[in-house]
Protein backbone atom coordinates (compact mmCIF):
# COMPACT_ATOMS: atom_id res chain seq x y z
CA UNK A 1 0.00 0.00 0.00
CA UNK A 2 1.43 3.35 -0.92
CA UNK A 3 2.29 5.58 1.62
CA UNK A 4 3.06 8.73 0.37
CA UNK A 5 4.05 10.52 -2.76
CA UNK A 6 6.72 12.81 -4.04
CA UNK A 7 6.59 15.34 -6.19
CA UNK A 8 9.92 17.55 -7.18
CA UNK A 9 10.31 20.19 -9.93
CA UNK A 10 13.93 19.75 -11.73
CA UNK A 11 15.54 22.51 -14.22
CA UNK A 12 19.06 21.90 -14.91
CA UNK A 13 21.30 23.73 -17.17
CA UNK A 14 21.85 22.01 -20.50
CA UNK A 15 25.49 21.82 -21.53
CA UNK A 16 24.64 22.84 -25.30
CA UNK A 17 20.96 23.94 -26.34
CA UNK A 18 18.77 22.40 -28.38
CA UNK A 19 16.73 25.06 -31.15
CA UNK A 20 14.29 24.39 -33.36
CA UNK A 21 11.76 26.91 -35.04
CA UNK A 22 9.40 27.66 -32.12
CA UNK A 23 12.14 27.26 -29.22
CA UNK A 24 15.54 27.51 -27.99
CA UNK A 25 15.62 25.38 -24.82
CA UNK A 26 18.70 25.77 -22.64
CA UNK A 27 17.65 24.03 -19.83
CA UNK A 28 15.38 20.98 -18.54
CA UNK A 29 11.83 21.37 -17.54
CA UNK A 30 10.44 18.45 -15.70
CA UNK A 31 8.94 16.85 -12.99
CA UNK A 32 10.04 14.11 -10.83
CA UNK A 33 7.87 11.51 -8.65
CA UNK A 34 8.86 9.08 -6.49
CA UNK A 35 5.71 6.86 -5.11
CA UNK A 36 6.61 4.75 -1.76
CA UNK A 37 5.20 1.71 -0.62
CA UNK A 38 6.42 -1.33 1.59
CA UNK A 39 10.27 -0.13 1.76
CA UNK A 40 10.27 0.19 -1.81
CA UNK A 41 10.13 3.30 -4.24
CA UNK A 42 9.10 3.77 -7.29
CA UNK A 43 10.32 6.71 -10.33
CA UNK A 44 8.64 9.02 -12.70
CA UNK A 45 9.07 11.57 -14.69
CA UNK A 46 7.22 13.99 -16.93
CA UNK A 47 8.22 16.80 -19.29
CA UNK A 48 5.56 19.70 -19.20
CA UNK A 49 5.42 21.75 -22.43
CA UNK A 50 3.26 24.27 -22.48
CA UNK A 51 3.76 24.29 -26.32
CA UNK A 52 2.42 21.04 -26.34
CA UNK A 53 0.16 20.41 -23.68
CA UNK A 54 -0.63 23.86 -22.18
CA UNK A 55 1.17 21.87 -19.18
CA UNK A 56 3.87 24.23 -16.95
CA UNK A 57 6.66 22.72 -14.14
CA UNK A 58 4.17 24.37 -11.83
CA UNK A 59 0.81 23.42 -13.03
CA UNK A 60 2.26 19.71 -13.24
CA UNK A 61 3.41 19.94 -9.57
CA UNK A 62 -0.08 21.14 -8.56
CA UNK A 63 -2.39 18.58 -10.22
CA UNK A 64 -0.27 15.91 -8.38
CA UNK A 65 0.07 17.58 -5.09
CA UNK A 66 -3.68 16.67 -5.13
CA UNK A 67 -3.81 12.82 -5.53
CA UNK A 68 -4.27 11.15 -2.05
CA UNK A 69 -1.85 7.74 -1.47
CA UNK A 70 -5.16 5.99 0.02
CA UNK A 71 -7.10 7.31 -3.24
CA UNK A 72 -4.50 5.04 -5.35
CA UNK A 73 -4.91 2.31 -3.09
CA UNK A 74 -8.38 2.10 -3.58
CA UNK A 75 -7.98 1.82 -7.54
CA UNK A 76 -4.71 -0.31 -7.36
CA UNK A 77 -4.79 -4.23 -5.90
CA UNK A 78 -1.18 -3.93 -5.22
CA UNK A 79 -0.62 -7.38 -3.75
CA UNK A 80 -0.71 -9.78 -6.83
CA UNK A 81 1.91 -8.34 -10.00
CA UNK A 82 -0.64 -9.09 -12.66
CA UNK A 83 -3.74 -7.54 -11.34
CA UNK A 84 -2.10 -4.41 -10.12
CA UNK A 85 -0.34 -4.00 -13.32
CA UNK A 86 -3.85 -4.44 -15.04
CA UNK A 87 -5.64 -2.00 -12.70
CA UNK A 88 -2.89 0.56 -13.33
CA UNK A 89 -3.42 0.30 -17.10
CA UNK A 90 -6.96 0.71 -16.63
CA UNK A 91 -6.68 4.20 -14.67
CA UNK A 92 -7.04 7.37 -16.82
CA UNK A 93 -4.74 9.64 -14.79
CA UNK A 94 -5.09 12.26 -17.74
CA UNK A 95 -8.47 12.87 -16.67
CA UNK A 96 -8.05 12.11 -13.21
CA UNK A 97 -5.22 14.86 -12.84
CA UNK A 98 -7.01 17.15 -14.95
CA UNK A 99 -9.22 20.32 -14.09
CA UNK A 100 -9.90 23.19 -16.70
CA UNK A 101 -7.37 21.60 -18.73
CA UNK A 102 -5.61 18.21 -19.54
CA UNK A 103 -2.22 17.11 -17.47
CA UNK A 104 -0.92 14.30 -19.58
CA UNK A 105 2.89 15.16 -18.47
CA UNK A 106 1.59 15.07 -14.96
CA UNK A 107 -0.37 11.85 -15.40
CA UNK A 108 2.46 10.30 -17.21
CA UNK A 109 5.03 10.88 -14.32
CA UNK A 110 2.32 9.47 -11.48
CA UNK A 111 1.77 6.66 -14.15
CA UNK A 112 5.68 6.01 -14.79
CA UNK A 113 6.42 6.06 -10.43
CA UNK A 114 3.67 3.67 -10.21
CA UNK A 115 5.10 1.12 -13.14
CA UNK A 116 7.90 1.31 -11.67
CA UNK A 117 6.59 0.75 -8.23
CA UNK A 118 4.93 -2.08 -9.07
CA UNK A 119 8.10 -3.75 -10.80
CA UNK A 120 10.14 -3.26 -7.71
CA UNK A 121 7.22 -4.65 -5.11
CA UNK A 122 7.47 -8.14 -6.66
CA UNK A 123 10.85 -8.17 -7.88
CA UNK A 124 9.93 -7.89 -11.79
CA UNK A 125 11.22 -6.63 -14.70
CA UNK A 126 9.46 -3.65 -16.97
CA UNK A 127 9.13 -5.96 -19.60
CA UNK A 128 7.05 -8.35 -17.77
CA UNK A 129 4.85 -5.42 -16.35
CA UNK A 130 4.09 -4.82 -20.11
CA UNK A 131 3.39 -8.07 -20.92
CA UNK A 132 0.39 -8.73 -18.23
CA UNK A 133 -1.62 -6.10 -20.35
CA UNK A 134 -3.66 -8.22 -22.98
CA UNK A 135 -4.36 -4.60 -25.30
CA UNK A 136 -0.18 -3.81 -24.70
CA UNK A 137 1.20 -7.17 -25.81
CA UNK A 138 -0.30 -7.63 -28.74
CA UNK A 139 2.36 -5.32 -29.54
CA UNK A 140 5.05 -6.15 -28.20
CA UNK A 141 8.26 -8.97 -28.63
CA UNK A 142 8.61 -11.73 -25.94
CA UNK A 143 12.36 -10.51 -25.44
CA UNK A 144 13.92 -7.26 -25.91
CA UNK A 145 15.99 -6.19 -27.94
CA UNK A 146 18.12 -3.37 -29.37
CA UNK A 147 16.45 -0.81 -31.23
CA UNK A 148 18.07 1.27 -34.11
CA UNK A 149 17.89 5.22 -33.13
CA UNK A 150 17.52 8.06 -35.32
CA UNK A 151 20.26 10.95 -36.06
CA UNK A 152 18.14 14.48 -35.15
CA UNK A 153 20.17 17.40 -36.18
CA UNK A 154 18.37 20.46 -34.45
CA UNK A 155 19.28 24.23 -35.49
CA UNK A 156 22.04 24.58 -33.15
CA UNK A 157 24.62 23.57 -35.38
CA UNK A 158 25.18 23.28 -39.03
CA UNK A 159 24.59 19.52 -40.36
CA UNK A 160 27.72 19.85 -42.28
CA UNK A 161 29.96 19.94 -38.64
CA UNK A 162 27.67 17.25 -37.10
CA UNK A 163 28.09 14.84 -39.90
CA UNK A 164 30.88 16.00 -40.82
CA UNK A 165 32.03 14.09 -37.00
CA UNK A 166 30.29 10.66 -37.88
CA UNK A 167 32.91 7.98 -38.89
CA UNK A 168 32.01 5.89 -41.91
CA UNK A 169 30.61 3.08 -39.55
CA UNK A 170 28.04 5.20 -38.55
CA UNK A 171 26.96 6.81 -41.45
CA UNK A 172 26.11 2.92 -42.68
CA UNK A 173 24.61 2.26 -39.22
CA UNK A 174 21.70 5.14 -39.67
CA UNK A 175 18.71 4.64 -41.02
CA UNK A 176 16.56 7.68 -40.05
CA UNK A 177 17.78 11.48 -40.44
CA UNK A 178 15.48 14.19 -38.74
CA UNK A 179 16.29 17.69 -38.91
CA UNK A 180 14.99 20.51 -37.67
CA UNK A 181 13.07 23.17 -39.95
CA UNK A 182 14.56 26.43 -40.65
CA UNK A 183 11.35 29.42 -41.12
CA UNK A 184 13.42 30.11 -44.24
CA UNK A 185 12.54 27.10 -46.96
CA UNK A 186 14.89 27.52 -49.02
CA UNK A 187 17.96 27.41 -46.57
CA UNK A 188 15.91 24.28 -45.24
CA UNK A 189 16.15 22.64 -48.48
CA UNK A 190 20.21 23.41 -48.47
CA UNK A 191 19.95 21.60 -45.22
CA UNK A 192 18.08 18.72 -46.58
CA UNK A 193 20.11 18.35 -49.89
CA UNK A 194 23.46 18.42 -47.55
CA UNK A 195 22.42 15.27 -45.55
CA UNK A 196 20.93 13.67 -48.55
CA UNK A 197 24.04 14.36 -50.09
CA UNK A 198 26.31 12.58 -47.21
CA UNK A 199 23.56 9.60 -46.47
CA UNK A 200 22.22 6.50 -49.71
CA UNK A 201 18.92 6.21 -50.74
CA UNK A 202 18.24 3.61 -48.05
CA UNK A 203 18.15 6.11 -45.59
CA UNK A 204 15.17 7.76 -44.84
CA UNK A 205 14.93 12.03 -43.96
CA UNK A 206 12.64 13.43 -42.38
CA UNK A 207 12.20 17.39 -41.61
CA UNK A 208 10.16 18.22 -37.64
CA UNK A 209 8.72 22.04 -38.84
CA UNK A 210 7.25 22.19 -35.79
CA UNK A 211 4.37 24.13 -36.61
CA UNK A 212 6.27 26.91 -37.64
CA UNK A 213 5.03 27.57 -41.57
CA UNK A 214 1.72 28.27 -42.84
CA UNK A 215 -0.41 26.54 -45.57
CA UNK A 216 1.13 28.29 -48.53
CA UNK A 217 5.11 27.99 -47.47
CA UNK A 218 4.25 24.62 -46.37
CA UNK A 219 2.95 23.17 -49.60
CA UNK A 220 5.99 25.07 -51.20
CA UNK A 221 8.45 23.12 -49.10
CA UNK A 222 6.92 20.20 -49.67
CA UNK A 223 7.03 20.44 -53.15
CA UNK A 224 10.82 20.97 -53.29
CA UNK A 225 11.69 18.49 -50.36
CA UNK A 226 9.76 15.95 -52.24
CA UNK A 227 12.69 16.29 -55.44
CA UNK A 228 15.18 15.59 -52.57
CA UNK A 229 13.55 12.64 -51.44
CA UNK A 230 12.12 13.88 -47.98
CA UNK A 231 10.25 10.55 -46.29
CA UNK A 232 7.69 12.91 -44.41
CA UNK A 233 6.92 16.62 -42.68
CA UNK A 234 6.29 16.72 -39.18
CA UNK A 235 3.73 18.72 -37.70
CA UNK A 236 4.14 20.99 -41.29
CA UNK A 237 1.65 23.82 -39.94
CA UNK A 238 -0.14 25.09 -36.98
CA UNK A 239 -1.43 22.31 -34.62
CA UNK A 240 -5.12 20.54 -35.65
CA UNK A 241 -4.65 22.44 -39.45
CA UNK A 242 -6.39 19.62 -40.93
CA UNK A 243 -7.53 20.75 -43.65
CA UNK A 244 -4.11 22.19 -44.60
CA UNK A 245 -2.10 18.84 -43.59
CA UNK A 246 -4.45 17.31 -45.93
CA UNK A 247 -3.29 19.33 -48.58
CA UNK A 248 0.11 18.81 -48.28
CA UNK A 249 0.02 15.57 -48.60
CA UNK A 250 -2.66 15.11 -51.69
CA UNK A 251 -0.81 18.53 -53.54
CA UNK A 252 2.41 18.57 -52.07
CA UNK A 253 3.22 15.25 -52.46
CA UNK A 254 4.68 14.37 -49.00
CA UNK A 255 3.43 12.48 -45.54
CA UNK A 256 2.42 13.58 -42.93
CA UNK A 257 3.64 13.06 -39.49
CA UNK A 258 1.40 14.71 -36.71
CA UNK A 259 3.08 15.34 -33.30
CA UNK A 260 1.49 18.20 -31.06
CA UNK A 261 -1.46 17.99 -33.53
CA UNK A 262 -2.50 14.05 -31.84
CA UNK A 263 -2.24 13.34 -27.94
CA UNK A 264 -4.16 11.16 -27.72
CA UNK A 265 -6.65 8.98 -29.63
CA UNK A 266 -9.31 11.79 -30.17
CA UNK A 267 -6.95 13.73 -32.28
CA UNK A 268 -5.73 10.39 -34.54
CA UNK A 269 -9.64 9.67 -35.21
CA UNK A 270 -9.82 13.25 -36.34
CA UNK A 271 -7.06 12.98 -38.41
CA UNK A 272 -7.58 10.04 -39.95
CA UNK A 273 -10.99 10.76 -40.93
CA UNK A 274 -9.81 13.98 -42.69
CA UNK A 275 -7.09 12.46 -44.60
CA UNK A 276 -4.68 14.83 -42.60
CA UNK A 277 -2.07 11.92 -41.63
CA UNK A 278 0.57 9.50 -42.52
CA UNK A 279 2.18 9.22 -39.36
CA UNK A 280 1.80 10.31 -35.14
CA UNK A 281 5.21 10.47 -33.33
CA UNK A 282 3.75 9.01 -29.95
CA UNK A 283 5.87 10.75 -26.88
CA UNK A 284 5.06 9.25 -23.24
CA UNK A 285 4.79 12.30 -21.48
CA UNK A 286 2.69 13.76 -24.45
CA UNK A 287 0.11 10.85 -24.40
CA UNK A 288 0.40 10.41 -20.33
CA UNK A 289 2.18 7.10 -19.65
CA UNK A 290 3.31 4.10 -20.98
CA UNK A 291 0.14 2.39 -21.43
CA UNK A 292 -1.91 5.64 -23.20
CA UNK A 293 0.94 5.64 -25.54
CA UNK A 294 0.74 1.61 -26.62
CA UNK A 295 -2.82 2.29 -26.66
CA UNK A 296 -2.23 5.09 -29.17
CA UNK A 297 0.28 3.20 -30.96
CA UNK A 298 -1.81 0.31 -31.44
CA UNK A 299 -4.77 2.72 -32.85
CA UNK A 300 -2.81 3.71 -35.29
CA UNK A 301 -1.57 0.64 -36.58
CA UNK A 302 -5.62 -0.54 -37.17
CA UNK A 303 -6.20 2.72 -38.69
CA UNK A 304 -3.36 2.13 -41.35
CA UNK A 305 -0.77 4.86 -39.21
CA UNK A 306 2.67 4.51 -38.54
CA UNK A 307 4.11 5.89 -35.30
CA UNK A 308 7.46 7.02 -34.29
CA UNK A 309 8.23 6.92 -30.70
CA UNK A 310 9.64 10.28 -30.01
CA UNK A 311 11.27 11.98 -26.59
CA UNK A 312 10.82 15.32 -25.11
CA UNK A 313 14.34 17.39 -24.97
CA UNK A 314 15.87 17.16 -21.56
CA UNK A 315 14.55 14.08 -20.09
CA UNK A 316 16.61 13.29 -17.02
CA UNK A 317 15.81 10.01 -16.23
CA UNK A 318 12.64 8.18 -15.51
CA UNK A 319 11.07 8.99 -18.78
CA UNK A 320 13.81 8.14 -21.09
CA UNK A 321 13.92 4.99 -19.10
CA UNK A 322 10.74 4.07 -19.65
CA UNK A 323 10.74 5.11 -23.57
CA UNK A 324 13.80 2.73 -24.08
CA UNK A 325 12.03 0.02 -22.22
CA UNK A 326 8.70 0.82 -24.90
CA UNK A 327 11.13 0.88 -27.88
CA UNK A 328 13.18 -1.71 -27.05
CA UNK A 329 9.81 -4.24 -26.55
CA UNK A 330 7.47 -3.05 -29.38
CA UNK A 331 7.67 -4.04 -32.65
CA UNK A 332 7.03 -2.24 -35.90
CA UNK A 333 7.45 0.80 -34.97
CA UNK A 334 8.27 3.32 -38.23
CA UNK A 335 11.56 5.38 -36.08
CA UNK A 336 12.73 5.45 -32.67
CA UNK A 337 14.39 8.31 -31.07
CA UNK A 338 16.77 8.38 -28.19
CA UNK A 339 17.82 11.76 -27.28
CA UNK A 340 21.29 13.24 -26.50
CA UNK A 341 21.80 12.55 -22.69
CA UNK A 342 25.46 12.49 -22.78
CA UNK A 343 25.83 15.64 -24.45
CA UNK A 344 23.40 17.81 -22.38
CA UNK A 345 24.24 16.16 -18.92
CA UNK A 346 28.13 14.96 -19.31
CA UNK A 347 27.80 14.22 -15.85
CA UNK A 348 25.40 10.74 -15.57
CA UNK A 349 22.14 11.73 -13.55
CA UNK A 350 21.14 8.17 -12.88
CA UNK A 351 22.00 4.52 -12.29
CA UNK A 352 23.20 2.92 -14.51
CA UNK A 353 23.81 5.96 -16.99
CA UNK A 354 22.64 6.67 -19.69
CA UNK A 355 24.14 5.22 -23.06
CA UNK A 356 23.22 4.94 -26.72
CA UNK A 357 25.81 3.10 -28.78
CA UNK A 358 26.74 6.06 -31.50
CA UNK A 359 28.70 3.73 -34.07
CA UNK A 360 26.24 1.39 -34.39
CA UNK A 361 23.06 4.19 -33.48
CA UNK A 362 20.82 1.97 -31.40
CA UNK A 363 19.97 1.56 -27.91
CA UNK A 364 19.79 -1.25 -25.96
CA UNK A 365 17.31 -2.63 -23.57
CA UNK A 366 17.73 -1.90 -19.99
CA UNK A 367 18.35 -4.64 -17.28
CA UNK A 368 16.90 -4.74 -13.74
CA UNK A 369 13.85 -4.31 -12.05
CA UNK A 370 11.01 -1.86 -12.99
CA UNK A 371 11.68 0.53 -15.28
CA UNK A 372 15.29 -0.18 -15.18
CA UNK A 373 16.85 2.85 -13.49
CA UNK A 374 17.17 4.98 -10.32
CA UNK A 375 18.29 8.66 -10.02
CA UNK A 376 22.13 9.08 -8.85
CA UNK A 377 23.48 11.39 -6.14
CA UNK A 378 23.69 14.12 -8.81
CA UNK A 379 20.27 14.12 -10.01
CA UNK A 380 19.07 14.18 -6.12
CA UNK A 381 20.69 16.74 -5.38
CA UNK A 382 19.03 18.90 -8.29
CA UNK A 383 15.92 18.31 -6.83
CA UNK A 384 16.41 18.94 -3.13
CA UNK A 385 17.67 22.18 -4.30
CA UNK A 386 14.44 23.20 -6.32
Amino acid sequence: MIKCIEVYPVQIPMDRPFVHAGKRRTQTASVLVAVNAEGCRGWGEGAPRPYVTNETVQTAIDALGCVAPRFLNGLINFTDFTTAMRDLARIDLVRLLSGQQTMPAAAAALEIALFDLICRLHDQEGLSGLHCVPEASTLLNRVASPSPVSLVLDLARDPTETIAQLDPESVDAIRHVKLKATADVGDCVRRVAVVRERFGSDTRISVDVNGDWDGAVAIRAARQLRSLGVAWLEEPVAARDWATMREIRETGGVHVMLDESCTGLADLDIAVRLGAADYINARISKCGGIFPTLALIAAARELGVGAQLGVHVGEVGPLWAASRLVSCAANSLLTVEAGKQEEWFPVPMTEPPYVVDRKKYVAAPLSGIGIGIIPNKTLLEQCSSN
